[in-house]
């Protein structure tokens, strides 16, 4: 939620969501290439890590542990949990970026839009602990302790995800397209939120006819 990923440390053969993808890269043996795969890994076990306690519960000594290394060994790569956290959302939504690019350039013009927006559905239908880290973005509230800057810099990520939908819409020939990438956006996290939390199962309701359904009505 689709296109293919950016080679980063978040890769397209994602096993295991519990780890947001973020998956350690195998060894190199350059120096610069350790130091590397040592980054990747500690940003792979920060995201584990804040999956499970959020931000303000997450700690360095937490993501150390799970990193196996010491608290000392992850400040030369990261000031903190905080630029940790910005990394994490920074490399999912780099590609997520990416997913919606690749549909898009495939899709024929009049479903460009709608094609951007499956791709933002597939995505995190896909990688849903991408979603949970980054729904403070989608609900505009900043986590206490992230700095204006990094909450700047991750709301323009985000606004490049929408403005890449709203050209899709724009080349489809709408000229409405704020207010149907809004409702693209809204539908998309809306029902992912009510599928993780089981809420559709109250009404008998699958995610994806849903999904499926609001694309045949844009």
């Amino acid at each position: 939620m689709t296109g293919q990923k950016t080679d980063r440390s978040m890769t397209k053969d994602r096993a295991d969501d519990s780890t947001g993808g973020l998956e350690a890269p195998a060894p190199r043996n350059n120096g610069d290439g350790q130091r590397e795969d040592k980054r990747e890994a500690i940003v792979a076990a920060a995201a584990r890590v804040f999956k499970e306690r959020g931000l303000e519960g997450a700690s360095m000594r937490l993501i150390a542990r799970e990193a196996g290394c010491t608290t000392g060994a992850i400040y030369p790569h990261f000031g903190g949990k905080e630029s940790l956290y910005a990394e994490v959302l920074a490399q999912s939504l780099a590609s997520l970026q990416q997913a919606i690019r690749d549909a898009i350039a495939i899709a024929p013009v009049g479903s460009q839009g709608r094609a951007g927006i499956k791709a933002f559905y597939d995505y995190y239908r896909a990688y849903p602990l991408e979603l949970t880290l980054g729904l403070y973005l989608y609900q505009g509230a900043r986590p206490v302790g992230l700095s204006e800057e990094l909450d700047r810099s991750l709301n323009c990520s985000l606004q490049t995800v929408f403005r890449l939908i709203a050209d899709g819409l724009a080349n489809d020939g709408y000229d409405d397209t704020a207010l149907r990438t809004t409702n693209g956006v809204a539908q998309v996290v809306g029902l992912l939120i009510l599928h993780q939390t089981r809420r559709l199962r109250l009404l008998e309701s699958n995610v994806d006819e849903q999904m499926t359904y609001f694309l045949q009505q844009l």
